[in-house]
């Protein structure tokens, strides 16, 4: 991934999503105009360092997809534009430590060959050599397994729970 690269790699990532998640409680399927809709500002913050699509014969069959945390800078600013912003955005590109995993997934039919743990390592690896020190993911449902082994594997420690409640209005 590269910033030449980087619509058609969302793109890809999108695809992946879609497939990979189509089994999960509460997902929804994302059309390309919400995906990138949602995803347009993270363009600019993406440090493509730290993503991976992975492709095979040209076409994806994993991806993980990780930002730097933007926790530190919109505490600075006060989640507010101001005119120390740049100067505040220009620290927090100088000291950022931490990274975020939005989503990684595996197209269905790669499931179970491996790919994940490899990618992982991948952008672990990209992670430390970019200067990272932490990272930190979003939730997992409790009824994948997978993930949260893969999670498990590398050492990742649970934060806390998320419980989804659901009620019939019948």
């Amino acid at each position: 991934m590269n910033r030449k690269t980087l619509a058609a790699r969302m793109e890809d990532a999108r695809v992946i999503l879609n497939a990979s998640f189509t089994d999960n409680p509460m997902f929804v399927p994302v059309s390309a105009e919400e995906f990138h809709f949602q995803a347009k500002e993270m363009k600019a913050i993406l440090d493509t360092r730290i993503s991976v699509v992975l492709m095979r014969k040209g076409a994806p069959v994993g991806a993980v997809i990780a930002i730097p945390d933007l926790n530190p800078l919109v505490r600075a600013t006060g989640a507010r534009l101001r005119w120390s912003t740049p100067w505040h955005y220009l620290r927090y590109r100088l000291t950022r430590r931490r990274a975020v995993i939005i989503f990684q997934g595996v197209m269905p039919d790669f499931h179970g060959a491996g790919l994940n743990p490899l990618m992982l390592w991948h952008v672990l690896s990209a992670m430390k050599q970019a200067g990272y020190h932490k990272v930190g993911g979003t939730w997992i449902a409790d009824v994948n397994a997978a993930s949260l082994r893969q999670l498990e594997k590398v050492g990742g420690k649970p934060l806390h729970r998320l419980h989804l409640f659901r009620k019939a209005l019948a």
